[in-house]
This record gives C-alpha cells, structure tokens and sequence, in this order.
C-alpha cells in the first residue's frame, strides 16, 4: 500500500534554507509527498513548493529574491545578535528593547516593522489563490494571539496564510484573519508534524531546524531569562510533536544565526547531505509500514 506521505518543515529563518536541500533529495529519490505542512520559513518554502513542485526552478527564484533589493528592505541583518545564538528564535527582538531608539519604539509600537515589507515579499514568491489550489495539499501553522492557540490554516488565502505563519511577533504586527490576530507559528508549532497529520498523512518526514541549546552557567538579565523560558517551552513542545513523525531530518545547521541568509549555498548543500544520509531510513520505514498495513487488513478480513 502506497504511503501518504506528508513533509514537516520546521521554522527557523535562514536555517530553513535546508528545506530547499531537502525537497531537492527528496524529489531526486522520487518519494512522492501527498502533502506539505510549514511553519515561518517553512512555511514560506513549503508553499513555493506546493504551488509548483519543481525544486529546479524554485532554488534559483528563491536565492534572486533572497540576494535582491526588495529581501534588503525586511532588514534581517538589524536583527542580528553578537555572539552564540541560544534563543534564536524566540529572543529574535530582545536586543531591540535594550537600548535607545528602539526601546522606544518597542515601548510605544507593537512593533518595529511595517507588515507590508514581509506582505511585498511574499506576494513575489507565491500566487494569489486559495490554499485549496495547491498542486500539493498544503497547512501551515500560526499562533492565534487572541485566543491563546495554534491555527492549523488549511483553506483561505495562500498568501495570508503564509503571512500569519511567519510575521514574527515584535518585529512585524499581528496578521488579522477574519477578525483574529496572528503571529509565527513557531511559538506553538515549531515543527508542524501535527498539521501534516491534519492533511491525512500517514507517514511524516519532519525536518528539524531549531537552533540548539546551550548550558547556562549564570543567568543574569531578566529580559534573557524570559526569552529563556519560553525558549525552552517551545522547544519542549517541538520534541513532542516530532516524537510523532516517522523521520526526522536535522541538518548540522544549529550553530547557524536564524539572520545569515548569505548562507544560501551552504545551507542548501547542508540540507542535501542530511536528506541523503537518511533515504535508506525513508525508504525502509515505507516498506515495513506498507508489510504491517498490509497483515492489518488480511486479519480484518
């Protein structure tokens, strides 16, 4: 029996480059994906994909965008910390509130960047239609901050969709849906293996790009140890939901800034190495689950 494979791509900003590495393998060993499931990045990605299933075409759209004037205008690189990355992802803005300007227009605004930069990006990457005109199923995943709860969004606006999963909270305003309001989808869903199941998949490949964790020797500021916290809660989450795919790819990426976009070759290439060291896994889990369904139904029978 042929598996419903679904595809998890994890948020984490330029690690999730990995992604285009990974559905590069993936469509070279010709694993068919019956859906797509993003997160953030991922989410970006996985619906360029989605939207058409040709990795030859969409890497070289991907790295024009990415090295063009309108990606310069997000201002990622402001975002950039000093140092060891340990809360990439969710102390993305804590320096922004450290000091001067910018802690006054954290204080007063909520928050740094105008929407309609991330909106502009977007739009160039994906099609205006609905989520239901994919050539693959596709979900992604945002946090409801009006309600307190993860949005798995499987209809409606492709591009809405993607805007709510990646407009990263305090760096760009909430995204509003039919009178609700979203942000990354990463605070509650890191890896959207749960969004893949949503889709019907019954086989996941979850790819992993979070950053890691480091010891904390000694705790010194408050602003780091709340980043901290929810740092470790996402994080916890995510190990959760990845126990529930059937494989999960983490590409040696996590010393990487979720900022160094100008790793592009270097991600993509990361993204490939790690894919292609677990196609034997991929394949032979495909063939003992397609071997247990198959004893399942003779006993229904």
């Amino acid at each position: 029996m042929v598996k419903k494979i679904g595809l998890a791509l994890g948020g984490g900003g330029a690690r999730g480059l990995t992604h285009l590495g990974i559905l590069s393998v993936l469509e070279e060993e010709k694993i068919p994906l019956y859906c797509i499931a993003g997160t953030s990045m991922g989410a970006i990605l996985g619906a360029c994909y989605a939207v058409e299933p040709n990795i030859g075409a969409i890497i070289p759209r991907i790295r024009e965008v990415i090295s063009g004037s309108l990606f310069s205008k997000l201002k990622i690189d402001t975002l950039k910390t000093t140092g060891d990355e340990n809360e990439s992802f969710f102390k993305k803005t804590r320096n922004f509130f450290l000091d001067g300007y910018l802690y006054f227009v954290g204080a007063t605004n909520y928050a740094f960047f105008e929407l309609s930069r991330l909106e502009e990006f977007i739009n160039m990457l994906l099609p205006d239609i609905n989520i239901s005109q994919t050539k693959i199923p596709f979900a992604c995943t945002a946090t409801d901050i009006t309600n307190g709860r993860k949005k798995i969004f499987t209809k409606g606006s492709l591009r809405k969709a993607v805007l709510a999963s990646s407009a990263i909270a305090g760096v760009f305003p909430p995204v509003n849906v039919d009178g609700i309001y979203y942000n990354d989808g990463g605070y509650v869903s890191l890896t959207p293996v749960d969004a893949a199941k949503k889709l019907n998949a019954d086989f996941i490949i979850a790819c992993d790009v979070k950053s890691r964790i480091i010891r904390w020797e000694k705790p010194e500021k408050a602003n780091d140890i709340m980043a901290r916290v929810n740092f470790i809660t996402a994080n916890l989450y995510n190990e959760i939901e990845l126990k529930k795919a059937d494989i999960v790819i983490s590409p040696a990426v996590k010393h990487i800034h979720w900022t160094e976009f100008n790793k592009f070759n270097f991600l993509v290439e990361k993204g490939k190495k790690s894919t292609s060291s677990k196609i034997w896994e991929i394949k032979a889990k495909l063939k003992s689950k397609g071997l247990i369904d198959v004893i399942k139904n003779l006993f229904r029978k």
